[in-house]
């Protein structure tokens, strides 16, 4: 193109663009003149383009939901329409695997609405009456019945021709509206009929005076009372959460309504929801936070790192819509067990929202459901031990419920989210992981239940287990003994670490430089660590962890709320061990106690400590001399350990759980060190310094302090 041709192409974009003036008139050139009106066009006929489709949405939400009044509101129909990636199906169930992931690579599917757009509703191809479209709770049944409607209402439907009508079972008139539409039989040959949440149905709760019928055949009544009054209209397609359906899945489901072809009676052609898979996780993100909103950046990064940490259930549309909770929430999430437990939570709102109107009924339910769902998890448990089964039937979850005095209802036992109907028609949850979630938290809260809980086939129980209780923490069941060899006291159970904290796991908690003196290892124990120093590394153990600190600035213990406490009982989280913990740890327990950590025998003290006879003057690594009988290492000898307490006298310490005197100038350490000789390493000896006391034979190992359930788990 020469010169000429491309001066005559800018003479005219500057007469076809008319505010090309005015960068010409600001000083730049033709031809940076054409190039910047060219850029301001597009941008302008990218925006204008932008606001016709908002428009057009806008109206097209607006439409359904003044259509869908007053079932449906106008935040509800956008939310579902601005978030909704294409529903999938297929003809087996997911929730005959133990994960709906399972399934991706097996399980044929296919796009939902354009099957029935280009399908069922065309009338020139012969297909069902009658549909239910089966999925657990939350992936997404309601927002696909949405869709549906707006789509084939939608301009580019070309194949439209029959009215569409969409209502939810969740309305006790439902059946009144029903009647009423149906006596206009032409009308109703020529409506195809959407009716949403089939379980939410009042007529499938038991009545108050029996009427004899299992859940089964009260479903059947009730599925075959709905065929018979919309036999007439044209297509009618129903949801319902899998669990309620109670006849042979992968089969078809005959109806009691006569075909008008003479060939029998109507089938009821089942087809379930396909879970999301990560492409479509994915997606979902990106048009809930958008792909180039710089603004919602950090944002969706915290959503993708709490989906990469709990894929199971981010499978589910419904906890996908939770992911703003997490996202936005105040908790910081460190662990899958958090994620677990928040989501878990939302779900049991969930439930008590939509059953409970009265705030004191409701938290009750929540308390009973949650209790409950724990509850049938241990049980489950002690049959899989037996028998492999993964499932619990209906007769027992609700002797289980009675026999625990829990105040739910048949109904509301079975009807929960958390649990499903499986192919055997017995009850599972829906998850494997939510199952192993209740008995990962069961371990956690109850020790002793842990300490023989069967972890094999359980590798998520393990995962979560392992994210709260730190693997080189031992479980010391509590109990009474002498503190000192002269005052009975009791503590509680409690985790404690195997080994002091080395110098490596010190600045890695702490980011700072290794204070030690002895450097030559970094699993050698920490040392130069004042007592401040000691309680800020557990509480930027607890801020990792996601429990709340529990020092302040001060020292002062902190409970769960942020007060401060004296009620050691009511610390969560890192701490230091209190003297008559530390006591208790290092003497074995509250049977066949010792003198030393693991022996009476001074003259085999050098197989479980480094002291001042065999140490050659310096620190050694951790765990390298034998445990105690508690499995507890160098609780004697290498460094002084730290203790939680002010110096003070015994006597005064109240008998369960004491934390030593109220205040002080010297915090106690104990059990010897490298430096000092053996009758400084007995389990009762007390050594006293100043908080800011820092040395190279001064260091520390943490507790775990959990609160815990008084008895052990059971189910029975």
């Amino acid at each position: 193109m020469n010169i000429n041709t491309m001066e005559k192409i800018i003479e005219e974009i500057l007469k076809l663009i008319p505010f090309s003036k005015l960068f010409e008139f600001i000083g730049l050139s033709k031809e940076s003149s054409a190039g910047l009106s060219v850029l301001v066009v597009a941008v302008l006929f990218y925006f204008l383009i932008k606001v016709l489709k908002y428009y057009r949405e806008y109206r097209a939400n607006k439409k359904t939901a003044n259509d869908l009044a007053p079932y449906f509101e106008y935040p509800q129909v956008k939310k579902s329409r601005d978030l909704f990636i294409p529903t999938r199906f297929q003809n087996h169930s997911p929730s005959a695997e133990e994960e709906p992931g399972f399934s991706h690579h097996f399980v044929s599917k296919s796009e939902l609405i354009p099957h029935f757009l280009k399908a069922v509703f065309d009338e020139k191809k012969v297909t069902d009456k009658f549909y239910l479209i089966l999925a657990d709770s939350g992936m997404g049944k309601t927002t696909f019945m949405i869709n549906l409607y707006v789509q084939y209402n939608s301009f580019f439907n070309f194949g439209k021709k029959y009215k569409i009508i969409l209502l939810p079972f969740g309305d006790s008139r439902i059946f009144d509206q029903l009647k009423e539409m149906a006596k206009n039989q032409n009308e109703a040959k020529n409506t195809i009929l959407l009716l949403d949440a089939f379980d939410e149905y009042k007529g499938l709760l038991p009545p108050e005076i029996p009427d004899g019928l299992t859940d089964d055949k009260r479903f059947r009544k009730c599925l075959d009372e709905i065929a018979e009054l919309t036999r007439d209209f044209r297509e009618v397609v129903i949801t319902s959460r899998t669990q309620y359906f109670p006849g042979e899945q992968n089969q078809s489901y005959e109806l009691k309504v006569n075909r008008f072809d003479e060939k029998g009676f109507h089938t009821l052609a089942m087809l379930y929801l396909s879970p999301f898979d990560n492409k479509e996780v994915k997606q979902y993100l990106n048009k809930k936070y958008g792909i180039v909103k710089f603004w919602n950046r950090k944002k969706k990064h915290t959503a993708e790192r709490i989906v990469e940490s709990s894929p199971k259930l981010m499978v589910r549309p419904m906890l996908l819509a939770y992911i703003d909770y997490l996202v936005e929430s105040n908790r910081v999430f460190k662990t899958t067990y958090q994620i677990y437990e928040t989501l878990i939570e939302k779900w049991i709102d969930r439930e008590a929202n939509k059953r409970k109107y009265e705030a004191t009924t409701r938290d009750k339910f929540k308390q009973d459901l949650h209790t409950f769902s724990k509850l049938i998890a241990l049980k489950i448990y002690n049959q899989h031990k037996q028998t492999s089964n993964l499932s619990i039937d209906k007769d027992t979850a609700a002797e289980l419920c009675r026999q625990n005095l829990i105040d739910l209802q048949d109904y509301e036992i079975t009807g929960q989210s958390l649990l499903t109907r499986n192919i055997t028609h017995n009850w599972k949850f829906s998850h494997k992981s939510i199952l192993e979630f209740f008995l990962a938290k069961q371990c956690i809260e109850d020790p002793r239940f842990a300490d023989t809980f069967e972890f094999s086939g359980m590798d998520t129980v393990k995962k979560f287990y392992n994210e709260v209780i730190p693997v080189n923490f031992r479980l010391i069941k509590g109990g009474t003994f002498k503190l000192d060899n002269k005052h009975d006291v009791t503590v509680n159970d409690f985790y404690i670490s195997k080994y002091q904290i080395t110098q490596a796991e010190y600045v890695n908690i702490t980011g700072k430089s290794n204070p030690s003196y002895f450097k030559d290892n970094e699993n050698n124990p920490v040392e130069q660590v004042s007592w401040f120093e000691a309680i800020e590394c557990c509480n930027l153990l607890n801020v990792k962890a996601g429990f709340a600190k529990v020092y302040d600035k001060n020292g002062n213990l902190l409970d769960s709320n942020g007060n401060i406490t004296t009620d050691i009982t009511k610390v969560k989280g890192f701490r230091l061990p209190t003297e008559a913990e530390w006591e208790f740890a290092a003497g074995g327990g509250a049977e066949n106690r010792t003198e030393y950590a693991g022996t009476n025998n001074e003259n085999e003290l050098r197989d479980f400590a480094w002291y001042k006879e065999n140490s050659d003057v310096k620190t050694h690594p951790v765990g390298t001399r034998k445990p105690n009988q508690l499995g507890l290492y160098d609780m004697s000898g290498n460094v002084w350990e730290w203790c939680n307490d002010w110096w003070g006298d015994y006597a005064n310490l109240p008998q369960n759980n004491p934390i030593g005197a109220s205040k002080g100038s010297f915090r106690v350490a104990r059990g010897g060190s490298w430096h000092y000789d053996s009758y400084s390493s007995c389990v009762a000896y007390r050594f006293l310094c100043t908080p800011d006391f820092k040395a190279l034979f001064q260091g520390f190992r943490l507790l775990l302090a959990l609160q815990f359930t008084s008895e052990p788990g059971r189910a029975e």
